[in-house]
């Protein structure tokens, strides 16, 4: 079996001619270049794929080509992405809102290339990197634009791509990736996304799992980190994509396209991987199971208080108080000492915020509120002992 990265390095240089998409469901002719939701004789819909050309093999007047790659999922690994229907808790804690997707295969993993950093109206995307989940396998599809003047009708295919879904998944797009598809979609058709409200980004429960542990949390990080599987030493750094993006729409040469093109493949393969730590990490605290590493389970604390999962958040407040160092602990203890009082266990919530004042912990201004917290206990403990007769 060919490894995964093996898979991956060969999406770049992929030119495998596909039959052509000509019509879409309607019966209407697609943009050149693209693919789309073409039906069967039975009406179901069959995937079909555009060939991956060089440009110097492009037919006249062709915008953008789509290549496509097929990986099985347990390739990747995954234990919970793609298998069975996604937990709809655990949906809301990966940043989804509004009524959650059935199935994975209604979720759409993105990242996007574009030819600036800054974003802007002027900042235009010249490769979608997309995965799905259909039929048991990992469909990545890459959309490249071959000329900046054909614009509108790639930009037109994006949308008919992300709005067959439900959510779109993606790391940091909340901030760059939905905002700039959403301003070209804005500029070039006069339309809006409708998949731009239903997103997961990321990025912000990778930050509360192991920004405590790395430090740096971008992909690559994780990739090492999280995934133990480091980039290649070749891999080319994103500050450098949109140079080799207008370097290939002057020469042609494909040697200048092919490693932005493996790099997009690998943001998004790693996006579905780190989806799956994240929501197996989500999952099993849900289930009573914190995270081992104590400034994890005391940022999934906080998340639980925040969407009223109690029994999740007492979990990871508990064990964000045992397991954490001083500074963990005592950021823990309060909390912790609330969510003891709420269970009735008033004792316990006064002893552990007795012994860190005794032992002189904390800034004056957690002294002040563990006093206050005390004197809180104390009176609900005295209401509750029995009266003399």
């Amino acid at each position: 079996m060919i490894d995964l990265r093996t898979r991956l390095d060969r999406v770049a240089g992929a030119r495998a001619a596909l039959d052509a998409a000509t019509r879409a469901t309607a019966g209407e002719p697609l943009p050149p270049g693209t693919d789309g939701p073409v039906r069967g004789g039975d009406g179901s819909p069959r995937e079909v794929a555009v060939p991956a050309t060089r440009r110097g093999d492009r037919r006249e007047g062709e915008p953008f080509s789509v290549r496509e790659e097929r990986i099985a999922l347990d390739e990747l690994g995954l234990e919970l992405v793609g298998r069975g229907a996604p937990d709809p808790r655990m949906l809301a804690h990966l940043g989804l809102r509004g009524p959650p997707p059935a199935r994975w295969e209604d979720v759409l993993f993105l990242d996007t290339e574009t030819t600036g950093l800054s974003g802007g109206t002027g900042t235009y995307v010249f490769l979608l990197g997309t995965a799905r989940i259909a039929g048991g396998e990992f469909v990545l599809r890459q959309h490249l634009l071959h000329d900046l003047a054909a614009e509108r009708a790639f930009v037109a295919a994006l949308a008919s791509e992300l709005d067959r879904f439900r959510a779109c998944a993606s790391y940091n797009g909340k901030c760059f990736d939905l905002p700039l598809l959403r301003a070209r979609v804005v500029l070039a058709l006069r339309a809006e996304l409708a998949v731009d409200e239903s997103h997961l980004d990321l990025l912000h429960p990778a930050r509360r799992l192991w920004r405590g542990r790395f430090g740096a949390v971008t992909l690559r990080q994780l990739e090492d980190s999280v995934l133990d599987d480091a980039r290649p030493m070749d891999d080319i750094p994103g500050a450098l994509i949109p140079e080799r993006f207008f370097a290939w729409l002057r020469s042609g040469d494909e040697a200048q396209i092919a490693p932005v093109l493996a790099h997009n493949a690998r943001d998004v393969v790693s996006l579905v991987r780190i989806t799956d730590r994240v929501a197996r990490a989500i999952t099993q605290a849900l289930a009573g199971r914190a995270p081992d590493h104590a400034p994890a389970a005391l940022s999934l604390a906080r998340a639980f208080e925040r969407s009223g999962e109690a029994e999740a958040a007492f979990c990871c407040w508990e064990s964000a108080y045992v397991e954490g160092d001083g500074e963990t602990r005592l950021r823990a203890a309060l909390p912790y000492a609330r969510a003891l009082e709420r269970r009735g266990d008033d004792a316990r919530a006064a002893s552990l915020v007795e012994t860190l004042l005794d032992l002189g912990q904390g800034t004056p201004r957690w002294r002040a509120q563990a006093e206050a917290r005390l004197r809180r206990l104390d009176r609900v403990r005295r209401s509750h002992r029995p009266r003399p007769r």
